[in-house]
């Protein structure tokens, strides 16, 4: 039932507003514009308003996507350069610890005698 009215709304709104386009388009098709409409590769004398209409609103929607495009480009290549710059961080971080660990084995080894005092085999004392 209320999938009926809604499907019966969404025509009845649909076909309102297409009746509607189509009033203002005949109402408007003999109106013109006095003076000269210049685009890039022609030029009209006296273009009809609807023309006008329509040259301009295709021209705004290419402006706007083209626009939008250019910051989606620029926001890619700042998140590019952050990224890259992550990476980089954190190869340098690794490379540091790596030598860290590289020198604290080092230094284990050189600072450990071959036999301390302290170590089980110079604490033995002789069964007698």
């Amino acid at each position: 039932m209320w999938e009926k009215l809604k499907f019966y709304t969404r025509v009845t709104l649909f076909s309102a507003l297409a009746l509607y386009l189509l009033v203002v388009v005949t109402l408007n098709w003999g109106l013109v514009v006095d003076g000269k409409l210049r685009l890039v590769f022609t030029e009209f004398d006296k273009p009809r308003i609807l023309m006008v209409l329509l040259v301009t609103a295709l021209l705004s929607i290419f402006a706007w996507w083209l626009i939008r495009t250019i910051f989606k480009t620029l926001h890619q290549f700042s998140a590019l350069r952050e990224r890259s710059r992550t990476a980089k961080l954190e190869k340098e971080v690794a490379d540091m610890k790596a030598k860290a660990g590289m020198l604290q084995t080092r230094e284990t080894t050189t600072a450990a005698p071959a036999t301390s005092p302290t170590s089980p085999a110079a604490k033995e004392t002789p069964n007698t």
